[in-house]
């Protein structure tokens, strides 16, 4: 505006100077005429030295407000004196400087608000999840309050039965005492009885005793008559013989021996007569020897039976004592019982009466577990809409953030970083160690501000930031990225890599670059990759360690097709499911397990409902830190090799925490019962044949070129890490 006047006045002097000595020579050269001429020179002059004081420190005011415009606040309007410029300036030095600690307090505070919303949001999801829970098992008590009162009811039917039981069992008891009492007087009367026929068995015996020495004595006699026979038999014989040889003599002797032969023929045929009739005394007598015996030997062992009886007859009647005593003993039992059936049937009644009480209480319980149970679903609703609000308000409050700093309070420039991880996440820690760098390495002309747990929004709506130019980085996981380009799915491939350590070759080799440089035609600069960790498996059934155990699991996956594929390659049931739900899918055994990295495993507890944790490390998810491209050219070229690596520097101590975290974890996770176990290497060669078709069918969408590559760049790494 000064040089807008400043020319006009130059222009217009030289006319009016030129007026006025036409003026002076057409008037004849009159002293007023000179006189006035004079004035108005003196008059131009005075005001160019006024347009020129008024206009200079306009100029530097001008030129200083100009700053404001672009968010520079640091300025200071510089006017000397005491004049109305003068006050403006200081009026406005003064308006900066309550703007600056204005919207310092502002960005504190919203600062504050984002922090202490992004805790709250943070607990408020920890409580839903627990009033989730709660919600849950008070349902599950409300139903089980229910079924309570129904077995309550069907147990006060049951307790009206069993009193009515107690009273006939008291009145049995007493049938049975009375009966009991006869048993025991008549096992008396079968014991006397049992004495009785002992005695009369043991006279029996004795008698069959005499009987069979009477027998044997009687035998002996026997073989005396025996011996008898046998004699007269010899005496017959001897006389037969003798008759003979008379016979003989007396025909030598003729006539004279006839007579002596008629005796001896006598006496022979009197001793055949004799021997005929000792030889029937001998049968009678064998006859009778042989019925003797059989006698001996009936008695003999009617003796033996009647000891067998006596003895028996023994055992009987002390069995008879020993069952007169246990009688006795059941007796005295039998009334304590009937005294007890008796109280039992006082205590019967007693329970009918309390267990109608509890049937009545159990009503109520089931009644108020149920208005409980609503009550908690409620109660949930609102914990998720404080979660909710919580969340828009440190969105808000992010965005505030954001809205304050296109102003400049200080000489630093701070550059902004947002992902939707939490302040307690690896991420975290790999951008602070990025902003102490950065800080150090710029001698504080950069600072680094971290907006976490997605307090600019979604992974989606920080990276449109990026596009539009009003955030500087975001740090996405590969599968946000894979919305934009399907090559960033290339490492969700299953078990690409064997280890740590070749993961760390391929990410930071030239491969790595190159997928970081497919960024520039969305806008952005591709910084640096980050780890995230290998996923693992957990489940509830049994340990995996080979490809049969996977068959028949029902496993929760992301909605990601390629994951997908690859569960029911492994013979498994994937089953697609949003993560908050996740916990209480395992709790209810809708699902058998899951595959996470260790650290969210830890961090979110399901080691309470998972046994068994298997190092599968079948994918491998890494992170990108991608600047705006825009932003990105206007940064000077030579900050710009500092940035990168303070960026990269950054995401190595990532990989750094997370490795240690996994660590800690595991321990932690072995002591809280889980049981930790690994995959064989011939498991693994075998797991990866039965997976390679699912990697063939995905390459035409990834890019087989792509794809390839990323082998090649694998073995190139299995072989320098042998």
């Amino acid at each position: 505006m000064k040089e807008k006047y400043m020319k006009l006045f130059f222009v217009l002097s030289p006319i009016l100077v030129l007026i006025l000595l036409m003026y002076i020579i057409l008037s004849g050269f009159d002293v007023y005429s000179v006189f006035l001429t004079i004035g108005v020179l003196l008059s131009c002059s005075f005001n160019l030295i006024l347009l020129y004081r008024i206009f200079r420190p306009l100029k530097t005011i001008s030129e200083q407000t100009s700053r404001m415009k672009d968010g520079d606040l640091t300025v200071s309007l510089e006017c000397a004196g005491n004049n109305e410029l003068g006050k403006i300036a200081t009026s406005i030095n003064s308006a900066l400087e309550y703007l600056r600690t204005l919207l310092g307090l502002v960005t504190n505070e919203a600062a504050e608000v984002s922090k202490k919303s992004v805790e709250i949001a943070s607990v408020s999801d920890g409580t839903s999840r627990d009033i989730r829970l709660i919600s849950m098992a008070v349902a599950e008590l409300a139903s089980g309050a229910q079924e309570t009162g129904a077995i309550a009811q069907n147990a006060a039917s049951k307790t009206d039965q069993v009193s009515e039981l107690a009273k006939s069992t008291a009145a049995g008891l007493e049938s049975l005492l009375q009966i009991t009492q006869q048993i025991v007087e008549s096992v008396h009367q079968g014991s006397e009885a049992i004495g009785r026929s002992r005695n009369i068995v043991n006279e029996i015996a004795a008698t069959a005793q005499y009987n069979v020495r009477l027998g044997g004595e009687l035998k002996g006699k026997s073989q005396e008559v025996r011996e008898i026979i046998k004699l007269i038999n010899s005496i017959t014989a001897q006389t037969n013989l003798l008759a003979l040889n008379a016979a003989i003599e007396a025909a030598r002797a003729g006539e004279q021996g006839r007579g002596f032969a008629v005796v001896a023929e006598e006496v022979r045929e009197l001793a055949n007569r004799s021997r005929h009739a000792a030889g029937q005394i001998n049968e009678i007598v064998e006859s009778m020897l042989s019925d003797i015996g059989h006698v001996v030997v009936a008695f003999e062992t009617t003796q033996e039976s009647l000891n067998t009886g006596v003895h028996t007859i023994t055992e009987a009647n002390d069995s008879f004592a020993d069952i007169r005593s246990d009688i006795e003993k059941s007796r005295n039992k039998l009334q304590e019982v009937t005294l007890l059936a008796d109280n039992q049937a006082e205590a019967a009644v007693d329970l009918m009466s309390t267990v109608h009480g509890v049937a009545a209480i159990a009503e109520q319980s089931a009644a108020a577990t149920q208005t409980a149970a609503v009550s908690s679903e409620q109660m949930t609703v609102s914990v998720a809409q404080i979660a909710n609000g919580t969340q828009q308000l440190s969105r808000l409050a992010g965005s505030l953030e954001q809205a304050v700093f296109r102003f400049h309070f200080s000489n630093t420039k701070t550059l902004r970083v947002g992902f939707e991880m939490t302040d307690k996440s690896v991420c975290y820690a790999g951008m602070e160690k990025f902003g102490q760098i950065l800080h150090e390495r710029t001698q504080g002309r950069y600072s680094l501000k971290i907006f976490h747990s997605a307090q600019l929004g979604t992974g989606l709506d920080m990276i449109q930031k990026l596009k539009e130019g009003t955030l500087e980085m975001t740090f996405p996981a590969l599968p946000t990225l894979a919305g934009l380009d399907k090559r960033f799915m290339i490492f969700d491939f299953p078990f690409l890599f064997r280890n740590e350590n070749i993961a760390d070759y391929i990410l930071h080799g030239p491969f790595a670059r190159k997928l970081l440089n497919m960024l520039d035609q969305y806008g952005f600069y591709g910084l640096t990759f980050a780890e995230s960790g290998f996923r693992n498996t957990t489940n509830s059934r049994h340990a995996i360690m080979g490809l049969e155990d996977f068959r028949g699991l029902k496993i929760r996956t992301m909605q990601n097709d390629l994951h997908i594929d690859t569960w029911k390659a492994l013979g498994a049931e994937p089953v697609p499911l949003p993560f908050a739900n996740l916990y209480n899918a395992m709790r209810l055994k809708e699902v058998d397990g899951q595959e996470n990295p260790i650290a969210t495993i830890y961090d979110d507890k399901f080691f309470e409902v998972q046994k068994f944790l298997t190092l599968t490390n079948h994918v491998y998810s890494p992170f990108i830190l991608m600047y705006s491209k825009k932003l990105w050219d206007i940064v000077p070229v030579e900050d710009k090799p500092i940035i990168e690596q303070a960026a990269k520097e950054g995401a190595l101590y990532t990989t750094k925490v997370n490795r240690k975290r996994k660590e800690d974890n595991l321990q932690a996770l072995e002591r809280k019962g889980m049981s930790i176990g690994q995959i064989s290497p011939m498991e693994i060669a075998n797991i990866q044949e039965v997976v390679k078709p699912v990697i063939d069918r995905y390459k035409n969408q990834i890019g087989k070129e792509l794809v390839n590559e990323l082998f090649t760049e694998i073995k190139k790494a299995e072989e320098k890490t042998v």
